[in-house]
């Protein structure tokens, strides 16, 4: 660690050459996630020792670099609209003193939302949810525009013809698990997925994302899946996530939530939990057969993964539900014989 110190405190130096004497006074690892490596390093600087906190957060894994410049560009922008997330100091993707793509961003005490909820009583987990679903709205409410201008107008199919052709290539590199059938599957129903508005979309939105400061405000962190689509993928994604993880209907409080605070029902999201399932159980299948590292994910990943095979499983029964369809390589996963 002290090597990583010094090699990143010349390098800061360098960067930050208006922050006259900067030290690092602290380096501590923070809890990693499924595709970096995170660290809360405190600086100093001037005549005046100004002290503030930061976090160098390391990428891993395929597509590392793409993922630094998403964040921070998406980020950045998301700050600039008024959006509650951390400030974005640095990208490095090229000349890393570490060999691997950085960032360096404000660092923002506050309790994990998921952790709160866990812990809270039936009315205090009733308010954060609410409080949650209140900024997954408000997100996809952001005018799209201000994130990507070059998305067609007038193309309400753009997302679902771009999503299954993204899903072809990726299914090829794959042969593996054969996927054909839900790929066809979508296909055949391709006129529910209709977008009538393309919204900015987090596309990992869960309480484990969400910081609660003191003084209940909150910051919503993890954006390397960054993009603007149709909001439903978004949000079937994190229904999915609250329906293998979360307690008894916690996925439909999570629904009625956004809904409330939308003003509208959300239309086939049933439709969009299929595709939610999908991505998770295709993740799943090849990042335990090849390696975390195939799907941009660190080692870590994988025996977190192990460790879910519970939350899967409720995955995969929602996926034959949704579809009734029988992918063997997901069903393989769970032990499951195929006729």
């Amino acid at each position: 660690m002290s090597e990583w110190k010094q090699i990143l405190e010349q390098y800061l130096k360098m960067k930050f050459s208006d922050k006259r004497g900067l030290s690092i006074t602290r380096l501590d690892k923070l809890r990693d996630g499924w595709e970096s490596d995170n660290y809360l390093l405190t600086v100093e600087y001037g005549d005046r020792q100004t002290r503030e906190d930061w976090v160098w957060r390391i990428y891993s894994g395929a597509g590392s670099q793409v993922k630094a410049a998403r964040e921070f560009n998406s980020m950045a922008r998301l700050r600039d609209a008024g959006y509650p997330v951390p400030g974005v100091f640095l990208l490095e993707t090229d000349h890393s003193p570490v060999d691997r793509p950085f960032v360096i961003m404000e660092y923002l005490p506050g309790e994990v939302m998921w952790e709160m909820i866990d812990a809270a009583s039936v009315d205090r987990q009733a308010q954060l949810i609410d409080q949650f679903c209140w900024l997954f709205v408000q997100l996809h409410d952001l005018n799209w525009k201000l994130f990507d201008e070059s998305l067609p107008h007038d193309d309400p199919f753009f997302f679902i013809d771009r999503w299954l052709d993204d899903a072809c290539g990726v299914t090829r590199n794959f042969p593996d698990v054969d996927a054909s059938s839900f790929l066809e599957w979508v296909a055949a129903r391709r006129e529910v997925f209709a977008c009538p508005r393309p919204s900015p979309a987090h596309q990992d939105f869960h309480p484990g994302n969400i910081l609660v400061s003191a003084d209940d405000s909150a910051t919503v962190i993890d954006w390397t899946n960054f993009a603007v689509t149709d909001s439903r993928f978004d949000l079937a994604w994190t229904l999915v996530l609250a329906h293998a993880h979360g307690w008894q209907g916690m996925r439909d409080q999570i629904l009625q939530g956004y809904q409330r605070h939308a003003g509208k029902p959300v239309e086939q999201i049933e439709s969009f939990e299929a595709i939610a399932c999908a991505r998770r159980l295709f993740d799943l299948t090849i990042s335990l057969t090849l390696g975390a590292q195939r799907m941009g994910m660190n080692a870590q990943a994988v025996e977190s993964m192990r460790e879910g095979m519970e939350a899967h499983r409720h995955v995969h029964r929602l996926f034959v539900e949704r579809t009734g369809l029988s992918i063997r390589a997901f069903d393989d996963l769970f032990g499951i014989a195929n006729n």
